[in-house]
């Protein structure tokens, strides 16, 4: 089989507009496979569904393997590791679309229950929704509007389908403020910029925030701040002052100091240490 790929990426809002927005469309598209076609990411950061229309793969996500066939979905949660590969003998066509934003984190119900794939009733009914997101595309306001419409018509169907995303939840405050510094650490916000972001005092955050998670955010934000240090230190060759900006520090030299408090090591040791 030819492979086949059509796909839509929204660039009428800027990435960091998509990160605040309360649900917005990122990508999505068509895609036929040749056997054996495989892709793979250690994450993204936006949630994505798969809808198998023929044949079958296999989706790698959470340390576990799936088999993927016709009329069945898969999802990958935002900041998931994950790996799908199409069958050799039956490569799978499917369609997919990729979403974000502050009120879209009812998506990692699945990855409590460790449960990613699901049937569906259509995936031909879910790649009608995504052909004609794809004929409307044209980086026009009005396109993103209609765009957007159809995107939520597409996931109410999803919620349809799968019971354990059918309820209505209310995000807490600690939910809110963590979803914010994951997807905003690595500009030099404070918690005062968490607190302004969802419309509340400074102060109820904290509290909220530590009766909710037994920490305060301000832990919360250093320590997601000194995980992903030590990942950019690993896992590139990013100079320091590099790495210091990309986890929300103006000053490199302020940075070395805040990570050798946090870990007893300065940044450069670390990397000589464990790379």
């Amino acid at each position: 089989m030819k492979h086949y790929l059509r796909q839509y990426t929204d660039r009428f809002t800027e990435f960091s507009n998509k990160n605040i927005s309360d649900l917005i469309l990122y990508s999505c598209g068509i895609e036929y496979c040749e056997p054996n076609h495989s892709y793979s990411l250690k994450s993204r950061d936006y949630h994505f569904i798969h809808f198998v229309k023929e044949g079958a793969g296999t989706l790698e996500i959470d340390g576990k393997e799936y088999h993927v066939s016709k009329n069945q979905l898969f999802i990958v949660p935002a900041g998931y590791a994950f790996k799908y590969t199409a069958a050799s003998d039956d490569p799978w066509k499917y369609c997919w679309f990729g979403f974000l934003g502050i009120r879209s984190n009812f998506i990692y119900d699945v990855s409590k229950k460790q449960q990613y794939v699901f049937d569906c009733h259509s995936a031909v009914a879910y790649e009608n929704i995504i052909r004609q997101i794809l004929d409307t595309s044209d980086n026009s306001f009005s396109s993103f509007l209609k765009i957007n419409g159809l995107m939520y018509t597409l996931l109410g169907n999803v919620v349809d389908e799968i019971g354990i995303l059918n309820r209505m939840q209310q995000q807490s405050i600690s939910t809110l403020a963590m979803h914010y510094m994951d997807l905003n650490y690595q500009n030099p916000i404070q918690i005062t910029d968490v607190a302004e972001f969802i419309g509340v005092h400074p102060n109820y955050l904290t509290t909220a925030f530590h009766k909710e998670r037994g920490e305060s955010p301000k832990r919360y934000l250093t320590e997601l701040r000194v995980r992903k240090a030590k990942e950019l230190l690993v896992e590139t060759g990013d100079p320091v002052n590099i790495i210091a900006a990309s986890v929300g520090f103006d000053d490199s030299s302020a940075f070395s100091k805040f990570f050798k408090k946090e870990t007893g090591i300065a940044p450069k040791l670390y990397r000589d240490q464990y790379c």
